[in-house]
């Protein structure tokens, strides 16, 4: 029993490391060259590091927790005390990317997925190298 529960906190970690990746990933890919980036909700303007990475669905279930298409630069505010702001996310996910689209996203999001050691692994490396990437080009 006692390597189930190490695999268990493993793929935890991972997965916490994995978004801690993916979140600095989603906000510095959306900042201009002076590190700013806009709300996908309300517009307000701020420096990454203060934005958060926001899901348009709620939930935040494995199937969407690493959808680029579904997780947008969000504000504290949006993000927290607003509770997403679901109404300006979903409007402007819809007029984006249209009705049949979002559909297929509000489904996907039910859907059970469970990561593996190796592929979480994986994704914080490919994030890792991305944000190499995007810090070069500064």
């Amino acid at each position: 029993m006692k390597p189930q529960h190490k695999k268990i906190s493993s793929i935890r970690s991972l997965k916490k490391k994995a978004w801690t990746e993916f979140s600095k990933y989603i906000r510095l890919k959306n900042a201009d060259r002076d590190g700013y980036v806009q709300c996908y909700t309300c517009g307000r303007k701020m420096f990454w590091k203060e934005a958060q990475a926001g899901h348009g669905l709620s939930g935040r279930g494995n199937s969407i927790l690493f959808d680029e298409e579904v997780v947008k630069i969000q504000c504290p505010s949006c993000n927290i005390f607003k509770g997403g702001n679901y109404d300006s996310f979903h409007s402007r996910l819809i007029e984006e990317n249209g009705i049949e689209w979002f559909n297929k996203k509000l489904k996907q999001k039910h859907k059970t997925k469970q990561f593996t050691t190796k592929e979480l692994e994986d994704m914080i490396k490919y994030y890792q190298e991305e944000i190499k990437k995007i810090e070069k080009s500064y």
